[in-house]
């Protein structure tokens, strides 16, 4: 009887079965070379990308693309930050916003009191700046 598995007994070696295995494992390698030498290929695109988004080279597509994911989603993004801003009076009555200690890098103003554009010169807009 033929044995699938012949390394538990050597008197029962087939090496027709030996060099088919080979074959396989020969070709299984060789496509793990070329299935290495692919991504890495994609690999070396990607940090090159990388590279240059770092860099502050943003290339003209991902460029688009955010601009346009930005367009998009930058409403329901400012919706859910103010979710975490309280708004109200201090003790002069005057206005007063509360935001989380990490945005910090933001500042609000309101027209007419503490911060003048000339896009709007009436008193009492509320103003976001970063």
């Amino acid at each position: 009887m033929f044995n699938m598995y012949p390394y538990l007994n050597v008197n029962d070696l087939n090496l027709d079965w030996i060099i088919a295995h080979f074959k396989e494992f020969i070709d299984e390698i060789a496509s793990l070379d070329d299935w290495r030498t692919q991504h890495e290929q994609e690999y070396a695109q990607l940090k090159a990308f990388m590279d240059a988004i770092n860099a502050g080279n943003f290339p003209p597509s991902m460029y688009a693309a955010m601009r346009t994911w930005l367009e998009t989603n930058a409403i329901d993004i400012v919706g859910e930050m103010v979710k975490h801003v309280y708004f109200g009076l201090d003790d002069n009555g005057h206005f007063m916003v509360t935001i989380p200690e990490q945005w910090r890098e933001l500042v609000f103003k309101t027209t007419g009191y503490d911060y003048n554009t000339p896009l709007q010169t009436e008193f009492g807009h509320l103003c976001i700046l970063y």
